[in-house]
């Protein structure tokens, strides 16, 4: 699995809501809530949910700080399925496993990786979107771990598809609606809500992977 490609240009619903000050930090990230509204009573609103304005959530990712979350996610990665491999090994000698990414590719190359990554701060090598499956047959029946589809998985592919559209437009009417009211807590309330219920996708697709092995064995590769 392979990410990281050039994002395309942010879509249109997920522009800042207001125009913001020329704040920035070091990869020129400019803030989401403006200054004057941190200084007015919505701000104190803010502040009581542990929220500050250089936090990650209020600014506004560009390429140098995609690219950069990428390329720390990749390295964590790598030194995780290091330690995948030799607790596997450790049981089961010869025995493989490999890494699953629960979003399917599709999510992350395209629009709604950049709706994933700018507006929830959610990244494909992130430890809740990766599982560990066995690499083979020998594998997976000693160790009783799943097996690898070796590839997307067509019923995850598409469900994560739907959900995605129905997420960007219920983020995009929460932004809509923190533009005008300057009630931002809301705004992260709904962001919140919507990066919980597709860390649950990934789970509920885990799931499905754990019950078909359980129930088809090697059969249950083809889902």
């Amino acid at each position: 699995m392979s990410f990281g490609k050039k994002p395309p240009a942010a879509p249109q619903s997920s522009p800042t809501p207001m125009a913001p000050p020329a704040h920035t930090d070091a990869y020129g990230r400019r803030r989401i809530i403006p200054d004057e509204v941190w200084d007015g009573p919505h701000g104190q609103s803010l502040r009581a949910m542990g929220l500050s304005p250089d936090d990650e959530s209020n600014l506004v990712p560009n390429e140098a700080s995609i690219a950069a979350r990428i390329e720390e996610g990749r390295a964590r990665h790598e030194e995780r399925n290091a330690l995948a491999q030799r607790n596997i090994e450790a049981r089961l000698a010869g025995a493989k496993v490999r890494p699953f990414f629960l979003i399917p590719d599709p999510c992350w190359n395209g629009a709604t990786g950049v709706f994933l990554m700018t507006s929830l701060d959610l990244y494909p090598y992130d430890d809740w979107n990766v599982m560990y499956l066995a690499a083979d047959e020998r594998t997976a029946l000693v160790a009783d771990i799943a097996m690898h589809p070796n590839g997307n998985v067509p019923a995850f592919v598409e469900a994560a598809a739907k959900f995605m559209v129905r997420a960007q437009e219920q983020m995009s009417k929460a932004l809509e609606a923190a533009s005008i009211s300057h009630d931002f807590a809301a705004y992260h309330t709904t962001r919140d809500d919507v990066q919980m219920r597709v860390k649950a996708l990934a789970m509920q697709f885990s799931r499905t992977l754990i019950e078909a092995w359980e129930k088809n064995g090697p059969a249950g590769r083809s889902l």
